[in-house]
C-alpha cells in the first residue's frame, strides 16, 4: 500500500494543502454534554444531554438545509449564512452544506453515530477511553442511511512534531497546561514552555499536566509517523486527523514539513 493513500499520509496531505491555500475540508459535529441548545433560543425544556442529543442534531440539521416541515416552531428561523440567506439575496443556493460528524469520546457516541448512519470520529485528545471498543461498536451496530451505506471513521490525537524529542515534549506541555486550566475552570490559554516549568504546580497539577502531556502523539517526524500508523492499524479508522496548537510560532507548521518529508509528500 502506498504510504500517500494511507489515512497518515492523507491527513498530511490535507493539513498541507489547508497551509498551502489549496482548500479546506469542513466538517461539523456537536459533543454530548455541551449546553441544551434550546436555552440559546429561549424555549422551554430542560433534557438530560445525551436523551436530547439525537433531537437537537435533527434540529442542527434542519437549520443547515432550512429545511424544517410547516408548523416546526423554527421554521421562520434561519441560519446564515444559508440557503435562506441565498435566497433572499437572489444568489444560487449552495449545492452542499456541510460534511456533518458525530464526535465523541466515549461508547455513547459510537452508539448513537451507528443508529443514525453517521460518520464517527473519536476524539482522543480529551481522554484514553477505550477508542478501540469505541470503533468496535460503531462498525458492529452501524445501520445505512441516506447519508452513508457502511461504516466511516475518524481518530483526532493531539500531535507535536519537532526536529528532536525533547522540544517535541516541552511543546506538548503547553497544551497540558491548557488543559489543566481548562479542567480548573480557568481561560484556556497556552503558556510557554518555559512558564509552564516554572508553574508551581501541586501533586494532583502535575499529575494532569503529565497525564495530557503523555497522551500526546509527540516527538521526531519517524516517531510520530510510527505511532499514528500503529493507532490506526489498532482502531481500523478511514482517516486520522492531527490536533495541533503550541505556544512556539512556527512549530506545527515545521512539524507538518517534516511529516511530510518523511511519506515523501513535500
Amino acid at each position: 500500500m502506498r504510504l500517500d493513500r494511507t489515512p497518515v499520509g492523507k491527513a498530511v496531505q490535507d493539513f498541507t494543502g489547508v497551509l498551502d491555500n489549496e482548500g479546506v475540508w469542513v466538517g461539523v459535529a456537536n459533543v454530548v454534554g455541551g449546553a441544551d441548545f434550546r436555552g440559546y433560543l429561549g424555549c422551554e425544556g430542560d433534557v438530560d444531554a445525551n436523551e436530547g442529543f439525537p433531537q437537537q442534531l435533527s434540529e442542527l440539521m434542519g437549520f443547515l438545509g432550512d429545511n424544517f416541515p410547516a408548523g416546526h416552531p423554527y421554521r421562520d428561523v434561519h441560519a446564515v449564512p444559508g440557503p435562506w440567506q441565498a435566497k433572499q439575496n437572489r444568489v444560487a443556493v449552495p449545492e452542499t452544506t456541510p460534511e456533518l460528524w458525530i464526535l465523541g469520546s466515549s461508547t455513547y457516541s459510537a452508539h448513537l453515530a451507528a443508529r443514525l448512519g453517521r460518520p464517527y470520529a473519536f476524539a482522543l485528545q480529551f481522554g484514553n477511553a477505550d477508542v478501540e471498543t469505541a470503533m468496535r461498536i460503531y462498525r458492529e451496530e452501524f445501520k445505512p442511511s441516506d447519508v452513508l451505506d457502511s461504516p466511516y471513521s475518524m481518530v483526532s490525537v493531539k500531535t507535536v512534531i519537532a526536529d528532536d524529542a525533547e522540544t517535541a515534549r516541552r511543546e506538548a506541555t503547553t497544551y497540558a497546561m491548557a488543559m489543566l486550566r481548562m479542567l480548573s475552570r480557568a481561560p484556556f490559554a497556552v503558556f510557554s514552555p518555559e512558564e509552564v516549568e516554572s508553574y508551581p504546580a501541586t501533586a494532583n497539577e502535575q499529575s494532569i499536566i503529565d497525564m495530557y502531556t503523555n497522551r500526546t502523539i509527540a516527538g521526531t517526524a519517524e516517531t510520530v509517523a510510527d505511532q499514528l500508523e500503529q493507532l490506526q492499524a489498532h482502531t481500523g479508522v478511514d482517516e486520522m486527523m492531527m490536533v495541533l496548537g503550541t505556544h512556539t510560532p512556527g512549530v506545527d507548521a515545521h512539524g507538518l514539513e517534516l511529516l511530510a518529508d518523511h511519506y515523501n509528500l513535500s
